[in-house]
């Protein structure tokens, strides 16, 4: 059941079309036999598409788009996810960024990706914790007080009138009520905005492409190596308040198709290598976004202090060289950004693409 009606997108929103970005407990879920599908084989295709929102924008709101793309425009290292990392003295590393999701047009691994994997001795991603869900599930099982209330319901927290799509939401998503019920806001907020054909991808074999690095290093006799730990991605996204979370689950609850739509326009601007509209399309989709204390949460608590904690984690790796380092697209381009940060370092950070 969805509500058949215009809602208002807020600042909130943003947390969850940002948690999309991460390496994150929706994904592991597909690993864990308490997540089952049993109507998986009616999920595929056009069932997992939505519509190109910048190209609404351009086509409904012409003075919108531009503003959009000028708001780009201004945002540092933003036209490229593949970079060539070169220091005097060391051997040549790269910079690639990732979209954690399983479907095939971001999980292939393309041509020019599979040579430079070839030429390191070491793969750099964000967690290995996330390859393995054994390793995911051990992790969780110590970090229940990030996951789930300690007092009252989910259904305590979020308004009356959504309970019975907060209910359907779940259960498609193999997550009985029962369980989600007990969860907090931000885990079930999170399951949710991922369309139910990308976690039947998951669940039928299908791996991210940070996943499909790994194996593709692995069977090239390459080390692996990772920048977090689960713990660590855990604990900065449980650090945002838990009204933004209540709030942003009752929107994603709220918007239809919109998620989805969200999702398909990030795809289409990764494909393109354009990460600097990302959050621009995202306040103009979303008016309410362009300013506010959540914004500034989010950017701070998910993007900037993991950044510098990547950079100061990764310094060793490439100075042992030459490595593959391998991260969300959205932390490279930005004034701290990963890219911005290796220059910083004495780093001659090149883009390939």
């Amino acid at each position: 059941m969805q509500i058949e009606k215009a809602v208002t997108w807020s600042e909130n929103t943003l947390i969850i079309f940002g948690l999309m970005k991460l390496v994150l407990i929706a994904f592991f879920f597909a690993s864990f036999s308490l997540v089952q599908l049993p109507e998986a084989h009616s999920q595929s295709g056009d069932a997992c598409k939505g519509r190109n929102l910048l190209v609404d924008l351009k086509r409904d709101d012409p003075a919108a788009y531009d503003a959009v793309v000028a708001e780009a425009a201004e945002t540092e290292n933003a036209e490229a996810i593949f970079w060539k990392v070169e220091k005097e003295g060391l051997q040549t590393s790269w910079l690639y960024g990732t979209m954690h999701l399983a479907d095939p047009d971001i999980s292939s691994i393309p041509e020019d990706a599979q040579r430079a994997i070839l030429e390191s001795e070491t793969l750099v991603i964000e967690s290995v914790d996330a390859l393995d869900a054994a390793a995911a599930a051990k992790a969780m099982a110590g970090l229940t007080h990030l996951t789930f209330l300690k007092d009252g319901t989910l259904r305590d927290l979020v308004a009356d009138e959504l309970e019975d799509e907060l209910e359907a939401a779940v259960t498609v998503r193999g997550v009985p009520m029962q369980l989600a019920d007990r969860m907090q806001p931000w885990l079930v907020a999170t399951t949710i905005s991922l369309p139910v054909c990308e976690i039947i991808r998951k669940q039928q074999g299908a791996k991210v492409l940070d996943a499909e690095l790994a194996h593709f290093a692995k069977e090239n006799g390459k080390a692996i190596e990772g920048l977090e730990t689960v713990s660590e991605q855990l604990t900065a996204i449980s650090s945002l308040p838990t009204e933004y979370h209540v709030s942003a689950l009752e929107e994603t609850l709220a918007s239809g198709s919109k998620a989805l739509d969200m999702i398909e326009t990030m795809k289409v601007l990764y494909l393109e290598g354009k990460m600097g509209l990302v959050f621009p399309i995202m306040k103009a989709v979303m008016p309410d976004t362009g300013s506010g204390q959540g914004v500034a949460q989010f950017q701070e608590a998910l993007i900037d202090k993991r950044n510098y904690t990547m950079a100061e984690r990764v310094e060793p790796v490439l100075q042992a060289g030459p490595a593959f380092v391998a991260v969300g697209a959205l932390h490279l381009p930005g004034e701290l950004g990963l890219v911005n940060l290796l220059r910083q370092s004495g780093y001659t950070v090149t883009a390939v693409r």
